[in-house]
């Protein structure tokens, strides 16, 4: 593995824990916690409030590091809105279109191999977009998590996700969003053809929870599957060093500080 991978992973890491773990930070789960009763001592409760909260951004920082990835690996080229959120323009048609796609994707009598109909969604979104005029289209403001652009000029929008473990709610959301920012990429990037930007839903983490609902098989990744079918950087190589970098002597005494930190004032 590089040096100038392990790096960026070091880093984007260091960020997050700077972030979590500074004082400012600290204060707030303070003040969180000291006016409830419970028979847990008040550091222990902030101590736990900290990890917690690591947890949660831990998928945050995945969608960072790849992007960080991709900006680094020599096969690929990231592209300017990559990692931005944006204000990204179609019609109200799409936007009507994409909600019904959705519904009717929860229908029990709905077909379980949705390849034909997300297809032939994209086709239509095309279709009424390339007649749409700039007037026609209303503005929505979207993240784009990953978007770059293959040697062979393919572009490439991905969803990026560290688990596939959301609530049912929030993975419908996911899929909405997923379908919307591809819509007004299209708009943005003037594409003409489906096979000039492909969508695609990617999990960090190759364990499946939910099957292929709302987006075909070929457009969901997992795993090391980005990587090899576009990077030249090794999955397991990125796996393997953020399973290691906890008992990096310089994240440990992040840890040491923020536990030495809270022990040491007076909060009971």
């Amino acid at each position: 593995m590089s040096n100038q991978v392990k790096e960026v992973i070091h880093d984007t890491v260091l960020q997050m824990l700077e972030d979590s773990m500074s004082a400012k930070n600290i204060r707030k789960i303070v003040r969180k916690h000291e006016s409830k009763i419970h028979f847990v001592p008040i550091r222990y409760r902030i101590i736990g409030g900290i990890l917690q909260g690591l947890n949660i951004k831990f998928g945050n920082i995945i969608e960072q590091l790849l992007r960080n990835i991709v900006e680094i690996d020599t096969a690929v080229n990231a592209m300017e809105d990559s990692g931005k959120k944006i204000k990204l323009f179609f019609t109200p048609e799409t936007d009507a279109l994409i909600d019904g796609y959705i519904t009717v994707r929860q229908l029990p009598n709905s077909p379980d191999d949705c390849t034909e109909m997300f297809d032939n969604l994209l086709e239509k979104i095309l279709a009424i977009e390339s007649s749409a005029t700039d007037e026609q289209r209303q503005g929505i403001t979207k993240d784009v998590d990953g978007l770059f652009q293959t040697g062979a000029g393919l572009m490439v929008y991905t969803e990026l996700k560290y688990n596939d473990d959301h609530d049912t709610g929030k993975f419908v959301d996911i899929n909405r969003k997923f379908i919307k920012t591809w819509a007004g990429l299209a708009v943005r990037y003037q594409i003409q053809s489906t096979s000039q930007l492909l969508p695609i839903l990617y999990y960090f983490n190759p364990k499946k929870r939910y099957g292929p609902i709302y987006v075909p098989s070929k457009n969901i990744m997992r795993g090391p599957q980005l990587f090899e079918r576009f990077l030249h950087i090794s999955y397991d190589d990125v796996d393997g060093y953020l399973s290691e970098i906890g008992d990096d002597p310089e994240i440990l005494a992040i840890f040491d500080k923020m536990y030495n930190t809270v022990r040491n004032q007076s909060l009971d």
